[in-house]
């Protein structure tokens, strides 16, 4: 009776250790069916087709075009305005108007001088009738808080037009 009680837990323990009856093809076959997704295709790729060049003008386009002929007569006006060329220049008209900026001003109402920062670091008093700008720029008046300045500008044809321009006090 003792070796029936061993025998019948080793068949039922052998039983469960049959072996998987289905073939080893069979099983991936499933998987492969099983596991696979359904993708869109991708979209045909763009193909570029570039234009062909049709040269229009005959100017070469690393060459700069020439100046437009004028007549002399044009550039001669004697109606229109021109600045003095032929004054000094001083050490502020070798900066932009934009580069420049005003810091403060000294002396009382009847006369006043702006102190003008240069981008180099030195401060320069200017007045009414000094001259400051790349563009010929007048200072024609001096307040407390800004300088009202009026710069020339070649208007492409020989004569020069007057632009006014401000330059505002800036507290560091």
């Amino acid at each position: 009776m003792n070796k029936l009680w061993l025998i019948v837990p080793l068949t039922l323990l052998l039983l469960g250790c049959q072996a998987n009856d289905d073939p080893v093809q069979v099983f991936i076959a499933q998987a492969y069916t099983e596991a696979k997704a359904n993708v869109e295709p991708l979209p045909e790729p763009f193909v570029f087709v570039a234009d062909e060049f049709v040269m229009t003008s005959h100017r070469v386009p690393f060459v700069h075009p020439r100046p437009e002929q004028q007549d002399r007569e044009e550039g001669s006006n004697k109606d229109c305005w021109q600045p003095d060329l032929q004054r000094t220049r001083t050490s502020l008209e070798n900066y932009p108007l934009g580069k420049l900026t005003m810091k403060g001003v000294l002396g009382d109402d009847s006369l006043l001088w702006a102190l003008i920062y240069t981008p180099e670091g030195k401060l320069v008093k200017i007045r009414e009738g000094h001259y400051l700008g790349l563009n010929h720029g007048k200072v024609q008046r001096v307040s407390s808080h800004s300088i009202e300045i009026e710069e020339t500008l070649p208007d492409g044809v020989g004569c020069w037009l007057k632009r006014p321009m401000k330059l505002t006090l800036t507290q560091p």
